[in-house]
């Protein structure tokens, strides 16, 4: 008769034998001799099918959070360390902070200071939310809404990674059009009868949704963005 083996005796919901193998090899390059060292004297086969059991209570998104976690740690984590790392306890209040920050370093779109997320759930509770509410509105006035939110996302089965911005970069020495050609485009986009300047009360929602489409990296095009930068007052 036949011994089972690893995979054999998993439970249906436990991760592949093969990301855990994968996870630790990762871990051996990384840490060298500390991960080595730290799992002396224990039976390689047992480790990886308690990992395997362990992890596949995880979303692919808070695997995919705790992995990319494992460049802020000088040590090799435990198992209930590297949980932690997959789903950090979000305090609403610096997460939303982080939305800020990270938000701004989205919508800039430089490659050389990309924005990085701690967890989707933060991702998604901004996009949710609008950069340009949390850019203007404060904590303490959106808490209820961002808490919401956050909440929300944390616990979405199956919620998606944060996906990569997409960028929208103008041609060769043409970094900022013209007022008048922004205008031009923006008639060829059917919104030549919206008004074009702020200080008008609710006049200006069309130009906060196409920041807030740019915020959630849908492609919208530079004239677009440029004026309703500008119909909100942050031109200068």
């Amino acid at each position: 008769m036949m011994e089972p083996t690893i995979s054999s005796t998993l439970p249906h919901q436990a991760l592949p034998i093969s990301w855990v193998e994968s996870l630790f090899k990762r871990m051996h390059f990384s840490y060298g001799a500390r991960f080595a060292d730290m799992w002396a004297g224990v039976n390689p086969d047992e480790m990886k099918q308690h990992w395997a059991q362990r992890l596949g209570e995880l979303s692919r998104s808070e695997l995919a959070t705790g992995y990319r976690m494992l460049e802020s740690r000088d040590w090799p984590p435990t198992l209930p360390e590297f949980i932690k790392l997959c789903r950090p306890n979000l305090d609403p209040e610096p997460a939303f902070y982080e939305a800020l920050a990270q938000g701004i370093k989205r919508e800039r779109a430089d490659p050389h200071d990309p924005d990085v997320w701690s967890h989707p759930a933060i991702y998604w509770a901004w996009v949710k939310i609008g950069a340009f509410a949390i850019a203007n509105q404060g904590y303490e006035a959106l808490r209820p809404r961002w808490v919401d939110a956050l909440r929300h996302y944390v616990e979405l089965p199956g919620l998606e990674a944060v996906p990569e911005k997409r960028q929208e970069l103008p041609a060769p020495g043409k970094a900022r059009l013209r007022p008048e050609r922004a205008r031009e485009l923006l008639s060829q986009l059917r919104l030549k009868g919206m008004p074009q300047r702020a200080g008008v009360s609710g006049q200006t929602e069309w130009a906060k949704t196409i920041l807030e489409k740019y915020g959630r990296g849908e492609s919208v095009c530079i004239a677009a963005i440029e004026m309703a930068e500008e119909a909100l007052g942050l031109r200068t």
